[in-house]
């Protein structure tokens, strides 16, 4: 994997840069404020994140560590890939940190490509992330595997899907009306 380049800008095409390290050129997709930075024969220095694909490798590049770790976290939700991700990175990362603490699923739904509900998981799963805690599900969990299995299957995580479930009113019973309420509370 590559994990850091540092040389040569031989091209800039849309929302990529030709690095020429050593005598290779390196296609980096970066955001439009790294690239608007970015003067072609001007020497760069990128955090890289190396993403492989069964028919293709692609490098995305950051200007600091921190913007890549905030990258690698975005990408760990359901439903956000790289591309995806390179999009939200077009704000600041403390601007988007804010966003999600607030739950302001709107703000990060403004993204291109971004809709409400992918912004809504985002919201969901990394709010307590960024917060710094992860409050633990109840050991005796009342939820059903089917149930469980069905909410997975509309694409949240098991750990998002039991924290959700954990708060289920009891009077609830009817697996539909489980599900119902789920989304309701998603």
């Amino acid at each position: 994997m590559i994990g850091h380049l540092t040389g040569r800008v031989l091209k800039i095409r849309g929302r990529k840069m030709i690095l020429d390290v050593a005598g290779v050129g390196y296609e980096i997709r970066a955001t439009g404020k790294i690239l608007g930075k970015t003067k072609v024969g001007a020497e760069r220095k990128l955090w890289i994140f190396t993403h492989q694909t069964s028919d293709a490798i692609s490098l995305f590049g950051f200007e600091k560590e921190d913007e890549l770790d905030f990258f690698e976290l975005l990408i760990s939700v359901n439903g956000v890939g790289p591309r995806s991700a390179i999009e939200i990175l077009e704000r600041s990362v403390n601007e988007i940190r804010g966003a999600i603490l607030a739950s302001n699923v709107a703000k990060i739904a403004e993204t291109p490509g971004i809709g409400k509900k992918t912004a809504a998981r985002l919201v969901l799963e990394l709010r307590q992330k960024i917060a710094g805690g992860d409050p633990e599900i109840p050991a005796e969990s009342k939820i059903d595997d089917d149930i469980l299995d069905a909410v997975v299957g509309l694409g949240y995580s098991k750990k998002v899907a039991e924290k959700i479930l954990a708060k289920l009113p009891a009077e609830i019973e009817n697996p539909a009306e489980i599900v119902k309420w789920f989304l309701r509370n998603a």
